[in-house]
């Protein structure tokens, strides 16, 4: 398994992209590493790889929010193969797993809605078919880290709700490593 926690030792945000067009102001972002792509379709991904390349970055899509690609084995197999990413964020399971085994990166999304969720979170944390997880609300992702097991060390990225410099430095006292913004003015 690869860690992502050595990206962010420098820099813990992350630039999540939800208007493709906002790719170029992300990958100027000399400090960031890693790149979220929430948006677009699967013809946008070569040109976006290639970019993130040229500028020594991370892509990590959202391949529930990419249009074009199969939510099954095959479609990963095929972002892996033709180098389309360097790896996927999703909230499912069995597309981490594909993944993972694919040898892209992978971030498994976990909505904090209730304690239902909790439990269903914590489950998931035992899994070794991951390199992070991503809580959203990114203000919940220190609960989440409260109720797990001291066992459990896992890299967690913070996301969504995230609204100022404060409340990133207040989280990574807190032991998130990263947090992840379409916050142009964090970024």
């Amino acid at each position: 398994m690869q860690h992502l926690k050595k990206y962010f030792d420098r820099y813990p945000i992350i630039p999540a992209i939800r208007d493709i067009h906002d790719l170029d102001k992300a990958m100027s972002i000399k400090e960031a590493t890693v790149i979220f792509l929430l948006t677009g379709t699967i013809f946008d991904l070569e040109l976006a790889m290639q970019k993130a390349k040229d500028n020594d970055k991370i892509l990590i899509v959202n391949v529930d929010l990419i249009d074009g690609i199969s939510t099954d084995k095959v479609g990963i197999r095929y972002l892996a193969e033709k180098y389309l990413c360097d790896g996927i964020i999703s909230t499912r399971n069995y597309l981490l797993k594909a993944a993972n085994t694919a040898g892209l990166m992978t971030v498994q999304r976990i909505f904090m809605l209730d304690s239902g969720s909790l439990k269903t979170a914590i489950n998931i944390a035992r899994q070794d078919y991951f390199d992070a997880v991503e809580i959203l609300p990114g203000l919940a992702a220190p609960y989440f880290m409260e109720h797990l097991s001291a066992n459990i060390k896992l890299p967690i990225i913070a996301g969504g709700l995230v609204e100022n410099k404060e409340e990133i430095k207040e989280l990574t006292k807190k032991g998130v490593i990263a947090i992840s913004t379409s916050e142009q003015t964090i970024w």
